[in-house]
């Protein structure tokens, strides 16, 4: 289903083609269409004579269109349609050659008279913000190029398009040619050129603006193929005589001066590409659709197009109509429904879905936009382009140029806003953190000024240079197992207070253990005196890792010293065999440094 989108609300809605669904929401649809436009990485626009009528260039097929009033103008040449002015048949006799001339010298000074229209300035407003992938224009009047955008068909290599082949022997660099073209600057996309190389020059940007169907800047002989500038040649157009070639007329000179047989001269005729004729540089047209299509290994068209745009063309040409079709599958396999659709294996491209029935208007207003159709009548014949197109926005090409300037406008003031608001914030975070740090120093300087008067002044002595300021090393620990422990008399147990602490004689070496009881006793038990100790299965010493004297005691609170009084007078009567359970306490257990 394709999306009907009239630019007027008053606009009636077109009887044909079946498969349109009308938009409820045209204002909303229609900024829908401008943002898939605005947020489009790699737009391809293919237009025609429709964005030019404004700018003073007549159109082809409307009633005030060249085709009708070629035909009013000449009405003794019996001509069914001004289109046979543009068929490759008006060489055949000198007559209609004349008339073709002089109908290109009058289309050549409204060219030269015309100025951008605002839909020009839009593209050029595209391509400044790095959406514009290629304008492929079927216009000769080469407005696009006064509008700024980069103009022409690079010349096709087909060197590049022959297999690469094994060089039999490799010859020594090229020396005779001049450092200009060995040295020059190469384009971001193509490699260096060094001498010796496969290409003697690097390969030329390709133009932002391609013209499908030749230009009236230029002229070329039919004969050798040569190029030149058409405003040269004005008058000779103008009187119906289409000029000699140049480049012909020396080389018949010199072929005449060295005694060779005249080979003819050729002559200049408008490198416009007629009906029934090839194009001169279809080939450079071709690779550049090609690559913008499937994308390619550098620059930025290398993911291909993700939008088209079709505007103010009527799309009778077979070969546009094809370039547009394909363009459609790509971008529309590239979108939200690029998971749904399947690969052709013959061009390689994705084919999309069969359009909805004629119910699914919701689908059709709520699926993505990325193929849209400008212009005030729909192509023809409609059966053709039943899927091609998401939205088709009937209106004129200049109207739709304005909403899409008044968009850019928009979001480069809603930019600019936002980075001065940015600015704003870190200047306010810079203006803060100065404030901070100017706070701070004064209240160091204050502290420090109030510590200087506080403290008498002290002549420190100098240290003595030949005396090393370092301090004696501690002598290590002993060992554990250099330590005797051996008959340790019993420990006496101090009661009475909210910590318990168990003095143990000291040994032999320079630690003694200790055991200190740190949570409170029972509330039940406060009172009760136990002079005695518990039987060797309940208390367990162990030898905890000897440390430095820096990590003893484990508490501040443990109390130092010792009693060497002896508790083994008491009777085995009174100790009993285990404490009582409320007794029982938390107890710390290690080793204490002696002072000997």
């Amino acid at each position: 289903m394709t999306l009907f989108v009239p630019l007027e609300a008053s606009a009636p809605p077109p009887q044909t083609p079946s498969f349109l669904v009308r938009s409820e929401t045209p204002t909303l649809h229609l900024r829908k269409a401008i943002r898939a436009i605005l947020k489009a990485k790699r737009l391809v626009v293919v237009c025609g004579a429709g964005i030019s009528v404004s700018a003073g260039i007549p159109d082809f097929r409307s009633e005030s269109g060249l085709f009708q009033t070629l035909k009013r103008d000449n009405p003794k040449e019996s001509l069914t349609s001004g289109k046979d002015l543009f068929d490759a048949s008006v060489f055949n006799n000198e007559h209609t050659t004349s008339m073709f001339c002089q109908m290109i010298a009058q289309l050549s000074e409204l060219s030269q008279a015309a100025s951008p229209t605002p839909f020009h300035q839009a593209l050029r407003s595209l391509d400044d913000r790095g959406r514009l992938l290629r304008v492929y224009t079927q216009n000769i009047d080469a407005i696009e190029l006064k509008s700024g955008l980069s103009f022409g068909v690079p010349e096709f290599d087909k060197r590049r398009s022959r297999p690469r082949s094994k060089p039999k022997s490799i010859g020594p660099p090229i020396t005779d040619q001049p450092a200009t073209s060995i040295n020059a600057p190469c384009p971001q996309d193509s490699p260096p050129v060094t001498p010796g190389s496969r290409y003697t020059s690097p390969a030329a940007e390709v133009p932002r603006c391609i013209p499908l169907h030749g230009t009236l800047q230029t002229l070329h002989c039919q004969t050798c193929m040569h190029t030149f500038p058409l405003e040269n040649y004005v008058s000779s157009l103008t009187s119906g005589t289409p000029p000699n070639c140049p480049e012909c007329m020396q080389m018949e000179e010199t072929r005449q001066l060295v005694g060779k047989r005249a080979r003819g001269v050729g002559k200049l005729r408008p490198s416009v590409v007629l009906y029934n004729e090839l194009h001169k540089d279809g080939e450079g047209v071709g690779e550049v659709a090609r690559r913008d299509l499937v994308g390619s290994s550098k620059g930025k068209g290398r993911s291909g197009a993700d939008a088209l745009l079709v505007v103010g063309t009527s799309l009778r040409v077979p070969g546009t109509k094809r370039m547009v079709r394909e363009f459609s599958k790509a971008v529309r396999a590239r979108g939200c429904t690029a998971s749904r659709d399947t690969v052709s294996a013959s061009t390689g491209l994705a084919t999309p879905t069969p359009s909805p029935g004629k119910g699914s208007a919701t689908s059709a207003e709520d699926s993505p936009i990325k193929s849209i159709y400008l212009n005030f009548d729909f192509p023809g014949p409609t059966r053709e382009w039943e899927g091609v197109f998401d939205a088709w926005l009937q209106g004129d090409a200049q109207s739709f140029a304005d909403l899409l300037m008044e968009e850019i406008a928009k979001e480069a003031a809603d930019k600019e806003a936002t980075l001065e608001r940015k600015r704003k914030r870190e200047e306010d975070i810079a203006h803060l953190e100065g404030s901070e740090d100017a706070g701070l120093s004064k209240k160091k300087k204050a502290k420090t000024d109030n510590q200087n008067s506080g403290k008498p002044t002290s002549k420190q002595k100098p240290k003595a240079l030949d005396t090393p300021s370092v301090r004696p090393r501690k002598p290590k620990s002993k060992r554990r197992e250099d330590m005797d422990i051996s008959a340790p008399s019993l420990p006496k147990i101090a009661l009475g207070s909210s910590k318990l602490t168990i003095r143990i004689p000291p040994l032999k070496g320079r630690y003694i253990p200790e055991v200190c009881i740190t949570t409170p006793a029972p509330r039940g038990i406060k009172g009760i005196q136990y002079p005695c100790t518990p039987p060797a299965t309940h208390i367990k010493h162990r030898m905890t890792p000897l440390l430095s004297l820096s990590d003893y005691p484990p508490s501040d609170a443990t109390e130092m010293g010792y009693d060497e009084s002896d508790l083994s007078e008491l009777s085995c009567d009174e100790v009993p065999d285990e404490l009582p359970r409320p007794a029982i306490r938390t107890a710390q257990y290690g080793l204490r440094a002696t002072g000997g």
